[in-house]
């Protein structure tokens, strides 16, 4: 059974990046799954009065949501009780339809998505990008991201055009290809044939030329790989760490 719980090693001050005065990306910080300290997926995005989450597991906020994307249904990036913490009445939860199936039957807005969708709710346009792993291999007891499961990315574009790209826990697949004029990439890097290595990640990085990359999805003892990470990108990437 994977155990996720808050790090005593985690920043007592959310990190964030602003991107201009209406658009804000916060992150909690370390998390621990079983004994490893982690930094996870989890994300909050403020864009001009709307409130949306990606992944939120273990996070320290008051701002109710007005939306939550779930990529998947690993522990680490999907949390019932961290999600039933910043829900309103009219939150609305997107996911694929096995995250959809953790869900009680009622008290939740849900809509199911699969790898492809495109769609506009309220003015925040957002695509869905495949997210898998054709890997086998198990890592403290979970199971690689198969294509099969129709897990997802998401590519968010805001009111103000800018472009947020999710990746979700993935290696580097042809689906990338199709993915450009991204202005944050959050993409993970911590390999273990459940996600993209450190090459992978660089590599898929410079493919899509975002404007700024932060890596997600890493133990927090890797720094030495995280400056090998930002060799590796493009000078023209910014590699923003929030710890």
């Amino acid at each position: 059974m994977v155990k996720v719980s808050v790090s005593e090693k985690r920043n007592l001050i959310p990190q964030s990046l602003e991107l201009d005065e209406n658009v804000k990306i916060t992150t909690w910080g370390a998390i621990k799954v079983n004994k490893s300290h982690f930094f996870p997926s989890s994300f909050q995005i403020k864009s001009d009065e709307k409130v949306i989450y990606i992944d939120p597991v273990e996070i320290e906020s008051s701002d109710m949501a007005d939306y939550i994307f779930i990529t998947h249904s690993h522990p680490d990036h999907f949390s019932l009780e961290t999600i039933e913490k910043i829900m309103k009445p009219e939150t609305l939860v997107i996911c694929a339809k096995s995250v959809s199936k953790k869900f009680p039957k009622t008290g939740y807005m849900i809509k199911i998505v699969k790898p492809g969708d495109v769609l506009e709710l309220d003015g925040l346009r957002f695509e869905t990008v495949a997210s898998y792993n054709d890997k086998e291999k198990v890592f403290l007891w979970i199971k690689a991201h198969p294509k099969s499961k129709q897990n997802v990315g998401y590519i968010l574009t805001l009111n103000s055009g800018i472009r947020i790209y999710h990746a979700g826990d993935t290696g580097y697949i042809p689906e990338m290809k199709n993915i450009g004029n991204i202005d944050v990439a959050l993409i993970p890097i911590g390999g273990d044939n459940l996600t993209m290595n450190i090459e992978d990640a660089s590599r898929m990085a410079n493919e899509v030329k975002p404007k700024f990359v932060i890596p997600t999805h890493y133990e927090l003892i890797i720094h030495d790989s995280l400056t090998k990470f930002k060799n590796l990108v493009n000078k023209s990437i910014h590699v923003k760490v929030l710890e």
